[in-house]
Formats: structure tokens, sequence, C-alpha cells
């Protein structure tokens, strides 16, 4: 009929761009007020202008006619989406797929407003959908999904997905940068390495494959590992010499390889390109603790905190002020920083440590098992638990921390240490010998360590060992 033809004609005007496509799609609905095409048509006019608010008004007349219409729900949920009313284009979308539960589009577009609203675990369920229902794989999915995946610290899924996503895409450097960066995270240091350089070689001059291969190579904490994270910064900064990434990674490399002054400098220009660099400003304020300024360790950081109050930055205040003497407004700062993440392991490691030193050990003991709750791998956090629960005289409890603080780290020393003196208290030498001697095998020159093996060997009466241990113990002293 003829404003059917009037619909297509206002189609073919929306294609050409041209300024009165609305004329046929007005005339055609003055003639049938319950055309359902014209009024799905119109919105996609109204929805190419921008002008959402009219254009979901025209879908919510074309599902007036047909309320079962996929595509009009579809449609609509999209101008939400737009508007960044994310909930309500979930509800949209969601009656798409009650519709036809095989509209793959449907879940790709829901699980997109998923991933803005922050609820990841729903938004992976319908990327995985989309991939079932999908002959083919779908490369914006794999890389929206392996994204989640990284976000959420699953780095061998991510890592599925964007050697998937690459397999399509083999000249995308970013992809290549992005996998580089999950080989990193996954600790595949030669993979990471090799993935990165690959990247470099498929776009010229690329500053952050430069800066991302630079710290693999940091993450290496080896000399040749810091000499080729600075060549690779260096390149960086050449390419863009105000790269404020850059400068700060510079800065930490040199500083983690004792060069103070000069990780000090690197911070100090990056902060001058941009006054706001906080990560430049945090890294400072630890230098400048690390080389004993600590006024301008703290002006440094509190100047952070007021521009990136994260618990991280909190928790660095937190403990310059514990160095500087004020007890009460560290304490303070690491209360703010459980406030803003109850899981943040580190902020309760802090404010017990601060508790420990005061000597309340109960309230200690509180903050630690909250440490271990949240970070449970975390050997220093249960550490200092068994030495506060020793302090308290729970015994059996330490015991238990001690032997899972050894089985977190084997080769640390103070572990040794610690429980070779708790089994000095409970009377068990011999098992307080082997603890000692264990601890001076990974730490030979510890005169701490010859006096406690010392202690113990007379204890089991055997003179001529401990004394020769003593004498061991007042040469390093002494040395």
């Amino acid at each position: 009929q003829w404003y059917q033809r009037r619909v297509g004609g206002g189609l073919v005007r929306i294609w050409v761009k041209s300024a009165r496509p609305l004329l046929d799609l007005n005339r055609a609905l003055a003639y049938n007020p319950n055309f359902f095409q014209a009024y799905l048509t119109r919105a996609a006019y109204f929805g190419t202008k921008g002008r959402y608010s009219k254009a979901m008004f025209n879908c919510n007349e074309a599902l007036r006619i047909q309320p079962n219409s996929v595509r009009a729900y579809l449609y609509r949920g999209a101008l939400k989406f737009e508007t960044k009313n994310y909930p309500l284009a979930i509800q949209d979308l969601s009656a798409a797929i009650k519709l036809d539960p095989m509209c793959s589009l449907a879940y790709y577009n829901r699980a997109v407003c998923y991933q803005h609203v922050g609820s990841a675990k729903d938004a992976l369920r319908d990327y995985g959908v989309v991939l079932l229902l999908e002959k083919e794989m779908n490369q914006k999915v794999l890389l929206n999904r392996g994204l989640l995946y990284y976000q959420g610290g699953e780095y061998n899924n991510a890592l599925v997905d964007f050697k998937l996503a690459v397999k399509d895409a083999p000249g995308n450097a970013l992809l290549f940068h992005t996998l580089g960066l999950c080989y990193h995270r996954n600790n595949q240091i030669t993979k990471a390495l090799e993935t990165l350089t690959h990247a470099m070689s498929l776009q010229e001059h690329f500053i952050q494959a430069y800066i991302s291969r630079g710290n693999v190579y940091m993450s290496m904490n080896t000399e040749r590992g810091y000499t080729l994270s600075k060549r690779d910064y260096c390149r960086a900064l050449h390419y863009n010499p105000t790269n404020l990434t850059a400068h700060t990674n510079l800065g930490i490399a040199l500083q983690s390889n004792g060069k103070m002054n000069e990780g000090w400098k690197q911070f100090t220009a990056a902060i001058r390109i941009s006054p706001e660099c906080h990560a430049a400003l945090e890294a400072r304020s630890i230098t400048n603790l690390q080389m004993g300024h600590l006024f301008g360790a703290f002006s440094d950081i509190n100047q952070a905190v007021q521009l990136y109050p994260t618990p991280t930055m909190l928790t660095n205040r937190g403990v310059i002020q514990q160095y500087m003497g004020d007890a009460r407004n560290a304490m303070a700062d690491f209360q703010q920083a459980i406030e803003a993440d109850p899981k943040y392991s580190l902020a309760y490691f802090n404010a017990a440590s601060l508790y420990f030193n005061l000597r309340l050990f109960e309230k200690a003991l509180k903050y630690y098992d909250e440490a271990v709750k949240n970070c449970p791998d975390d050997e220093s956090a249960v550490l200092n638990r068994a030495i506060a629960r020793v302090m308290l005289k729970h015994y059996d409890a330490a015991m238990e921390d001690f032997n899972t603080a050894v089985s977190l780290n084997p080769f640390a020393a103070h572990s040794y240490f610690n429980r070779g003196n708790l089994h000095l208290t409970l009377g068990n030498n011999v098992e307080a010998e082997e603890d000692f001697r264990k601890a001076l095998s990974l730490q030979p020159k510890d005169s701490a360590s010859f006096t406690q093996l010392a202690v113990a060997l007379g204890r089991q009466f055997k003179k001529e060992e401990a004394l020769e241990n003593f004498r061991k113990s007042i040469k390093l002293s002494e040395g």
C-alpha cells in the first residue's frame, strides 16, 4: 500500500541523510496510526540524531501495537543504554531475551549493561551465552570477557580469551599488548616479553608497550632486569618526554636499584609536568622516607591523598605519620582506609603493628586476625599474629601460626628463628635447635640465631658446642 511505500521512502531518506525523512513517516502514520514499522523507523531516526526521549516515545508506541516485538525491546534497551539508564536497559533486554531466548544480540547488549553497573558475574554469564549461540567466535565478546576476567584477577581465563581473539587479528598491536599484560600478571615472564616485543614490531613507537615491557623487566628483580627496564623507560621518554608513567616507573626502577637521588629527580620531573600526578607524589614520598626526609615524605603523601584518597594512599600516609611519632593520626588514617575498603588487609596489618608497638596486644591480635582473614597467604601477617599470640601466652595457637608461616615461605629465616624461641619457651630444646640451625643455614651471619642456638645446646648439656656458638655470636656482634 502507498503508506507502506512512504515508510520505505523515509528509510531511504534516513540512509542518504536527507533533510526531511520524517515527512514520509508522519504521512504514513496519519493514514494508519497503528503502523508498527513506521513508529520503529521514526525511533531509529530520532536515535541517530541523539533525540533519545522522542526515540523512546516511538518505541513505546511500537510496543503498544506489538507488545511481543523483540526488535522494539532491543532498540529501546539500546536507547536507555545511550542515556546511561543501565538498570532499565537491562529490563528491556531481559524482556527481549524472554521473548526470544536465542537472540545473541540481546545477551551481548545486556552483558555490556551489566559490565557498566559493575555486575561482572552476570556479564560473564551473558558473554558466555553469546559465544555458545554464535557459530563463529565473536572478537568483541572475547575482548570484553577477557577484560572482565583480567579486572577480576582471573588471568588464566583472560589469557584463553585473548589468545582466541588474536587469532582473528594477527596485526592488532593493542591486542598483543593486552595479551602481554596478561602473561605478566600470570607470572609468565618469558611469554610476556616475547608478546610485548611482538606488539612493538606491529606498531612503530608503541610507547605503552615499551613501558609495559619495562615493568616486566623490573619485576624480575635482578640487576640485568633493572638495567633493561631503565632502557625501555628511556626509549618511551625519547618518543614522548612528557609521559608521566615513564618518568614515574623509571624513578621506581632507579629507587629500587638504590639510586635514590636519581629516582627522586624522575618523580620531580613528572610532578613538574603535572602537579596532580598522584603516582609520582606517592613514589617520591616513599623515596623521601627512605632517605630520612620525613617532612618531605609527609608533604608529598598528604598532597597525593588529597588528589586520590585511596585505601593504599591513606595507609601509606599512616605509615609515614607512624615514623614521625604521630600514632594518633596514623591510626586515624588506617581506620579511614579500612572504612574505604573493609577487605584491605594492609591497613589492618599496619594498624595491628601500631597497636603491637604500643604493647596493646589484644587489639593487635584482633587486627592481625582481620589481616590474615582478608589475605591468608600473607606470611608477614601470619608471623606477626604468632608473635602477638606468644606475648598473650596463647602458645598452641602461636605454634600453629609459626608452622603456617614456614609453609608459606620456607626460605624466611626469621620464621624459623621465632618458632625456635617458642620451642625454647615450651622446653622443646631439640626442636628449638633444629629451627635455629635452619635459620642459620638461610642467614649464616645472624648473631641472634647463634646466641639462641647456644642456649638450646646448653640446655641439652652440649657445653662445647654451646660455647662455640656463643663465641661466633660475640664475634659477629663486634664485627
